[in-house]
């Protein structure tokens, strides 16, 4: 099933090249290996790594979404296969735009998911808490707090682990909204803007990018792992290691929070079709 991860993380003598339909890595020192390409459903690319063209042209050919990512966890970019024929829910998407009340109700049932993503994290990271939070209800503002005193370390270097675990969530979040025949680019929330339904749904998952985050700086030596260079703040070889770890380990609960929230998008879009639509969505 192709739902692993390939990481490949910048090192020196690092090359990947495309041989027939798989990849051979080479490392300088070790020995050369095969990725056979049905195995993959993911790949990161974090740092300068140096691979040719064709590799880029295999994994679009195979609907591979690529994540390329900086050291301190910006997106730098993203690549997917132009193929139209995979938004088979354009017109849908689409329709949502068509009525305010339409984009209104998509808008506080997209909150509501996150509220409770929110409240599941809020009650692992403290019981005291969620306790709170069940008598009196919860705020955006009120659970940003909370979030802020459970991170012990500097801003700037907490700032570079959620940045990214974030990068590892959205490239997750697009190999699912490609495979489930929407178009990654119309988002509701984040109208116009790229990978608008990316950013749609990472808005409902991004607390679980904070439990992430706040669990790796709580354990991990962090003083070791996110360290000041040339360039700024970045996580070391070692940091991306474990962080990388600690998200293959949820990797499956992820999944199927992205598919529940998947699953109540497409619920939401056939109760919004039975809203009257503009005229101009009728004329069309």
């Amino acid at each position: 099933m192709k739902d692993r991860t390939l990481y490949l993380s910048e090192k020196e003598g690092l090359e990947v090249i495309r041989d027939g339909p798989s990849l051979w890595i080479k490392e300088e020192g070790k020995a050369g290996w095969r990725v056979p390409l049905p195995l993959v459903g993911h790949v990161v690319i974090i740092g300068n790594v140096r691979l040719d063209a064709s590799t880029i042209t295999l994994f679009t050919e195979n609907n591979i979404p690529v994540t390329f990512m900086d050291k301190k966890g910006n997106e730098i970019a993203l690549t997917i296969p132009c193929n139209h024929g995979l938004n088979s829910h354009y017109e849908e998407q689409k329709s949502l735009l068509a009525h305010e009340e339409r984009i209104e109700r998509y808008k506080n049932w997209l909150i509501s998911e996150r509220r409770k993503v929110q409240l599941k994290v809020i009650w692992k990271l403290s019981r005291r808490m969620g306790l709170s939070v069940r008598k009196i209800g919860l705020r955006e503002e009120a659970y940003r707090t909370f979030i802020k005193k459970c991170i012990s370390a500097p801003e700037k270097r907490s700032k570079i682990v959620k940045s990214v675990i974030s990068g590892f969530f959205k490239e997750m979040i697009l190999k699912s909204v490609i495979s489930a025949g929407l178009d990654p680019h119309i988002g509701i929330y984040n109208r116009r803007d790229n990978f608008g339904m990316v950013l749609d749904i990472f808005i409902a998952i991004e607390p679980e990018v904070d439990l992430q985050a706040v669990q790796f700086l709580r354990t991990a030596r962090v003083e070791d792992y996110v360290v000041f260079s040339s360039t700024g703040w970045e996580l070391t070889s070692a940091g991306m290691r474990d962080v990388v770890q600690r998200f293959e380990n949820k990797k499956k609960l992820t999944q199927r929070l992205i598919d529940s929230i998947l699953d109540g998008l497409f619920e939401t879009m056939r109760n919004l079709r039975s809203l009257p639509a503009r005229r101009s969505e009728l004329i069309s």
